[in-house]
């Protein structure tokens, strides 16, 4: 079993379709009011506070039963107010942890919060291969969405810990959102390497197969524009 070391009491903020990982730098909009006190109460502290996936995106105040198991602690670094009540929040990740005790429920959730250690591992040729094919088709995944993420694709080629590479994609590549909560409940960072390269490749198939449909419409479209110009010509 993994090793736990608790944390301490920290305010908890469910995310709703967004999953934070760590070591990972990400921003999303806070709107519920329960968020906003969450959000208010680590800012009051040491901006310190446990993110963590809601099982369904429609629930709007999820209880303790509706979050996934395992979230992330992660630092506030930034708050921009937008000038109506959603905010927008920078943060960046620190490690997965899990609620071992619900202290509070209102005006914002906040709970007992422990460290979950992720399992140990050893670079063997299969793990070194599927980094390697992480990096290399991460690059083919920035090219096919034209992101501009040099930066972020050289720390990835840079890596050679299977953990930050399987969350890097986890956080930055546009999975589905229940693969994302699945990748971070995964402490076994071989596994979710292995987990994360296959749903890069099914992506990157997806992906092919949406630019091949537009690239089909456009040509259809310019024909069909071509056709009439030429029948109003005629007439």
């Amino acid at each position: 079993m993994s090793e736990i070391i608790v944390s301490g009491q920290l305010p908890v903020l469910a995310l709703r379709g967004l999953v934070a990982f760590p070591r990972q730098t990400v921003h999303f909009d806070v709107a519920r009011d329960k968020s906003v006190k969450a959000l208010e109460a680590a800012m009051e502290r040491d901006q310190i506070i446990f993110l963590v996936p809601q099982k369904s995106i429609i629930d709007d105040d999820p209880s303790l039963e509706q979050l996934c198991s395992i979230g992330c602690v992660a630092k506030v670094k930034q708050i921009l107010k937008n000038g109506g009540e959603t905010q927008r929040v920078l943060v960046s990740g620190l490690y997965r942890a899990r609620i071992e005790q619900t202290t509070q429920t209102e005006p914002y959730l906040q709970a007992r919060v422990e460290m979950v250690q992720e399992k140990s591992y050893t670079l063997t040729p299969k793990v070194r291969a599927l980094m390697r094919d992480a990096q290399m088709t991460f690059g083919g995944y920035l090219e096919l969405t034209q992101h501009p993420a040099q930066q972020l694709h050289l720390k990835l080629m840079a890596s050679t810990d299977p953990s930050y590479i399987a969350d890097c994609l986890g956080q930055f590549v546009g999975f589905d959102y229940p693969d994302k909560c699945k990748l971070l409940s995964q402490l076994s960072p071989a596994l979710r390497l292995e987990q994360a390269v296959k749903l890069l490749g099914r992506e990157i198939e997806m992906l092919s197969v949406e630019i091949e449909m537009q690239q089909k419409a456009r040509d259809n479209m310019e024909q069909y524009n071509r056709d009439y110009y030429l029948r109003e010509q005629m007439k």
